[in-house]
């Protein structure tokens, strides 16, 4: 069995393991960063009512009034309670008003007040914050700097910080007086040192499950294939690998016969293995005529003079072919190894728009197009050999009376062929033509006469292209 550096199997399967991999990837980190912001989002909502909450039941001027002398009053006593029952309440870390003093390390934020639970408040009262309190070193300046944009802005800001002992998700609002200026920072605290944990731990069940799933359906999809694809692709190259040296060389219409493989697949491949059955069959009908043609007229040469005729004539057209003008290539080259100042002359033609027609009217069409073109050829050199060198390139050879009109002829097949694509493109077909004239004595070879003319066939071809785009017609 013929090994390969890619066997199909191995391909399909790599592909697979590959595409499951880096969807499981890209599936996780895509939940993993939606579930992230959901979760911010509900905790923006939570935190943002209770900030709008409290700033309702804040009497601003009297806690401008107790921020400025330090003094507690008796309505910031009330406002004290409220924000200790929200702070039983509600889950939160902290809740709290601040004001920002400066950007210095220390002594840089002031206390306004600080929500406690009952506990903190009325017995473990070492670590509460009181009204005129000024941090030490307890914020840093990052901190202190995200206070005073709060001051500066309408809008709640959120931002992660980070202590020693916990990870915080912070609304922060600011207190405005009835002049509209910011006197004092109102946030509300959010533990969230547990959620990159929880968020992680989700990511990796949802990995898992979709790795599950995609282990299932790897192995579902490479049983299919190898039942549907990789199997019967192997036994039709092995059938047809077999039939190629079997057939090599034989005259035998038995041996030609194609061992077919038994695929039943219902799709590309069953029809593929038809098609080669039939081909195979068709080949021996062809060999078989050919037998029977050879003892109808038991005459080898005849036989051998017209597979020559057919191995230089083009099918399509009925001129000769790119053998012919091999051919004939050699012919000249035999010459003008004997005789340095031949004249000759090649004409390098080709069709215009084949493309184009092919693929908008079809390849019957262009099959005219390139029969219309080759009628004109032989009409304008009439006296000159002509080769279908392969798809719409034509190539002539310039003797004598054509060579010597050569410009008058180029003319009239310029003539002949210009515009194209009107009124059907494959009548009224377009051509570009290059003409090189073998220079005697200069030691040009015929295939150095073949590439000039070919560099002016394309030199042209852009002429026409660009003039064709202005509506004009080339010289």
């Amino acid at each position: 069995m013929r090994t390969y550096k890619k066997p199909l199997g191995r391909s399909i399967a790599i592909g697979c393991v590959l595409f499951t991999a880096i969807l499981c990837l890209a599936l996780s980190v895509l939940n993993y960063f939606s579930h992230r912001t959901a979760l911010y989002r509900k905790y923006e909502t939570y935190i943002s009512d209770i900030l709008r909450y409290v700033d309702r039941n804040i009497d601003d001027e009297d806690l401008k009034q107790c921020i400025a002398t330090g003094q507690e009053s008796e309505t910031y006593r009330q406002t004290l309670l409220l924000m200790d029952g929200i702070m039983n309440e509600f889950s939160i870390h902290y809740l709290y008003a601040v004001k920002p003093l400066n950007r210095n390390e220390t002594g840089n934020v002031m206390s306004v007040f600080s929500a406690e639970d009952d506990y903190n408040r009325y017995e473990d009262t070492e670590g509460n914050l009181y009204l005129g309190w000024i941090s030490e070193d307890e914020y840093d300046r990052e901190t202190v700097d995200q206070l005073f944009k709060v001051m500066e802005q309408e809008e709640i800001l959120f931002f992660v910080e980070e202590t020693g002992w916990s990870t915080d998700y912070t609304g922060a609002l600011a207190l405005r007086g009835q002049d509209g200026e910011a006197y004092a920072v109102l946030a509300v605290d959010v533990d969230i040192t547990a959620l990159a944990g929880e968020l992680w731990e989700q990511a990796l069940w949802n990995a898992a499950v979709i790795l599950v799933l995609g282990v299932v359906y790897t192995v579902a999809f490479l049983l299919w294939t190898r039942a549907n694809i990789t199997q019967p692709v192997m036994r039709l190259e092995k059938g047809v690998v077999d039939y190629a040296g079997r057939s090599h060389g034989q005259r035998s219409v038995e041996a030609l016969k194609f061992q077919a493989p038994d695929i039943r697949t219902d799709n590309e491949v069953e029809s593929l293995s038809k098609a080669i059955t039939q081909m195979t069959e068709d080949m021996q009908d062809y060999v078989s005529d050919i037998l029977s043609a050879e003892e109808k007229t038991r005459s080898m040469k005849a036989l051998a003079d017209a597979m020559r005729e057919l191995a230089v004539k083009d099918s399509l057209t009925g001129i000769r072919n790119k053998t012919g003008y091999v051919r004939e290539e050699q012919k000249l080259t035999r010459e003008l190894a004997e005789n340095p100042d031949l004249l000759f002359g090649l004409a390098m033609i080709d069709l215009n728009d084949l493309k184009h027609i092919n693929d908008t009217y079809g390849h019957e069409k262009g099959d005219e197009a390139i029969q219309n073109l080759t009628r004109i050829v032989c009409r304008v050199f009439a006296h000159s050999p002509v080769f279908r060198l392969g798809g719409d390139e034509f190539v002539v050879v310039l003797r004598g009376e054509d060579l010597e009109r050569v410009e008058t002829l180029r003319g009239e097949m310029l003539a002949a062929t210009w515009p194209g694509l009107e009124p059907e493109p494959w009548e009224k077909v377009s051509a570009a033509i290059g003409v090189a004239i073998h220079e005697p004595g200069s030691g040009q070879t015929v295939e150095d006469v073949l590439k000039q003319a070919d560099e002016a066939m394309y030199a042209m071809k852009r002429e026409m292209k660009a003039r064709r785009a202005k509506g004009g017609a080339p010289e």
